[in-house]
């Protein structure tokens, strides 16, 4: 993995060293190795280097073509090496002497900016033409690296992090009030603007040009939602995910140090973790697996339809492997979701999302990291791909007359649920067909949804001003929540909306990189395609996995009908903050801009109002939990951005 930046300048002046210089040292955290760049005339490139792979070794970026003309950075994983040495004619003893950068470079050269549709990984790079003044970025089609832009009418900068962007003279941290909206009420991302007003990003699956000073943008990739496949039989489909899943968990395995992964009691990370174990058993090779867990002893209330302590089903699939090492964390009794916030925030450069399971998740890195891990497995995209839970499917059926089908499907679901009624059922079966104005009217008269004031600690008073309603419904976002018929269209439309690079970005901080096999591209590619009638069946939602993982993954996992909550403690030391979150609060009442933002009355009275018990109710968690540790983490950023800028 690496982290690259670039600085153009557009009007023929000679590069300013100084600057690339500064961009490299704010990249540094995420590349420990090396640290090199390139420059010639009006333009530079800048990389830092952590050596994940075995070719690693070999990476002597930034990399210049004398003959082409052609300069790259590369940051990523190429996972369909043989294929392009094969399409590419390179001979297999000059590709064994070659970084997945090298060979990004020679795609480039052979296809020009079309080669991002031949390369299979997560990645992003930059390649610059001098003589033809042109610039293309391009990030893969999932977006699992970052990649950044700022341009000014004399010059273009590229970075993995806005951070290294803010080295350019003239650019301040200002932050765009639209996306810092969004984020507050929990609207999904859309469009290439990023958290900061001047600071734009690199879309997954997206190419950004600069050619003689103008700028142009098209996708290169993207999934089709027309397209659906059709097998002999209900078998060739679990097959045909088996292998899929397998294929995409192999790819990932390429490490030059110890594979550890995400374990919990889900059906994601351990189909994942079991996938692994099986591959890396056949070499002889152990895996480490880690389980978030509250507190010994605790048993705190639990909602509905949910466990607390997720090390059960962990380690019923741990029996099953001898070389997996189960790693147990805890929760410490003295740590909070807000320890080490300000330092997430700098490695992120925007606030987290969830501070709780950032809390656990960074246990898990320190904790891999003096285990000397190069590789962390997850499975974060696994309930858009593998896990789909098949809903969809019953209004379908309603809508297209299936009702007979239906029927059959709820005696299914009644027999496995006895405590089901047809009750329950008639939301997802008929509010996806009912027009949003209808189902909106209906939903306000019955009190069911919440108000945006509920969960967001957004400021009513910029609310109203921004228009909060209004806009997520010309973004396509409904704050009410309405359910979906049309499965696949949903879930590409979800994809399109979530950017992780900068969380995958910020474990390279930690000396490892997060790869996640539930997110391979042609694994997306094949559940996107796959019916929807696959995903629900024999009285199951997420039918498609159980049947492809039945025989692999223990029964406590494949039919349990609860679900796990991250972090369930997180309440109890938090309570011992409450001085300190009353400090934090009064230096953001007393911020320039934070009080615009945040609605600092509510979050002040919501620590007035820690409740003593009642953490099973999911007001009191959308309160606290969502509300009030969010908006610390917002205000958090907003102090960070602000401070950059005096």
């Amino acid at each position: 993995m690496s982290a690259i930046a670039g600085l153009i300048h557009i009007d023929g002046s000679r590069l300013d060293r100084d600057t690339l210089h500064r961009m490299q040292s704010l990249l540094a955290p995420y590349g420990r190795d090396a640290q090199h760049s390139w420059h010639q005339g009006s333009g530079g490139l800048t990389r830092t280097l952590l050596r994940i792979t075995p070719e690693d070794s070999l990476d002597q970026q930034p990399m210049w073509h004398s003959r082409q003309q052609l300069a790259l950075a590369f940051d990523g994983r190429l996972d369909n090496r043989e294929e392009l040495i094969a399409k590419l004619e390179i001979t297999q003893s000059s590709a064994n002497r070659m970084a997945d950068s090298e060979l990004a470079l020679h795609a480039c050269i052979r296809w020009d900016s079309d080669a991002p549709a031949h390369l299979l990984g997560d990645y992003a790079l930059a390649c610059w033409q001098p003589r033809r003044q042109r610039l293309w970025l391009a990030r893969d089609a999932l977006g699992m690296r970052p990649l950044f832009w700022y341009r000014t009418d004399n010059l273009f900068a590229f970075a993995s992090m806005p951070k290294a962007l803010f080295a350019v003279p003239g650019l301040t941290k200002a932050l765009c009030e639209e996306s810092l909206h969004d984020y507050l009420c929990m609207m999904p991302m859309s469009g290439p603007q990023s958290m900061y007003k001047e600071v734009f990003r690199v879309e997954p699956g997206e190419i950004v040009e600069l050619y003689k000073g103008r700028i142009s943008k098209h996708y290169y990739f993207r999934f089709d939602p027309d397209r659906e496949i059709r097998l002999a039989s209900n078998d060739d489909y679990a097959e045909g995910l088996k292998e899929q899943l397998e294929r995409a968990t192999q790819r990932r395995l390429r490490s030059r140090g110890p594979i550890a992964s995400h374990l919990s009691s889900g059906l994601d990370s351990s189909a994942v973790t079991a996938v692994a174990a099986r591959l890396l058993q056949g070499k002889g090779e152990s895996l480490l697996a880690y389980t978030a867990a509250p507190r010994e002893g605790f048993n705190g209330p639990v909602p509905s339809h949910r466990h607390v302590d997720e090390t059960l089903g962990a380690k019923s699939l741990v029996k099953q492997f001898d070389n997996i090492e189960h790693i147990i964390l805890r929760r410490d009794k003295d740590s909070t979701p807000l320890d080490d916030l300000q330092a997430i925030i700098e490695q992120l450069d925007r606030a987290p999302l969830n501070a709780c399971n950032m809390q656990w998740e960074q246990a898990i890195r320190e904790d891999a990291a003096q285990r000397n891990v190069k590789v962390l497995l997850n499975g974060n995209l696994g309930n858009i791909s593998i896990s789909h839970d098949g809903m969809p499917y019953l209004p379908w059926l309603l809508l297209h007359g299936r009702w007979l089908l239906l029927a059959k499907h709820y005696r299914q679901l009644k027999h496995r649920n006895p405590s089901l009624h047809w009750r329950r059922m008639v939301r997802p079966w008929c509010m996806p067909l009912v027009p949003n104005t209808l189902w909106r009217a209906r939903e306000h008269a019955k009190g069911r949804i919440a108000s945006l004031f509920d969960y967001s600690a957004i400021n009513p008073s910029w609310s109203r001003h921004m228009n909060s309603e209004k806009r997520a419904r010309r973004m396509g976002f409904d704050l009410s929540h309405q359910p979906s018929w049309q499965g696949r269209k949903q879930r590409i439309t979800s994809l399109y909306r979530i950017d992780i690079g900068e969380y995958n970005a910020s474990t390279n901080v930690h000396g490892m990189e997060d790869r996640d096999p539930t997110a391979d591209r042609e694994l997306m590619a094949f559940c996107l395609a796959v019916p929807e009638s696959q995903y629900m069946g024999g009285g199951q939602t997420k039918w498609l996995i159980r049947r492809a993982m039945r025989g692999t993954l223990p029964g406590e996992i494949l039919d349990t009908v609860t679900r796990g909550i991250q972090a369930p403690d997180w309440h109890e030391n938090t309570e011992k903050l409450i001085p300190q979150m009353r400090q934090a609060l009064e230096k953001l009442r007393n911020h320039e801009n934070a009080g615009t933002y945040l609605d600092i009355d509510a979050m002040e009275q919501a620590i007035e109002d820690w409740p003593e018990e009642g953490w099973d109710d999911p007001k009191v968690e959308t309160r606290f939990r969502l509300q009030l540790l969010r908006g610390m983490s917002v205000g958090g950023f907003i102090r960070y951005a602000e401070e950059g800028n005096e």
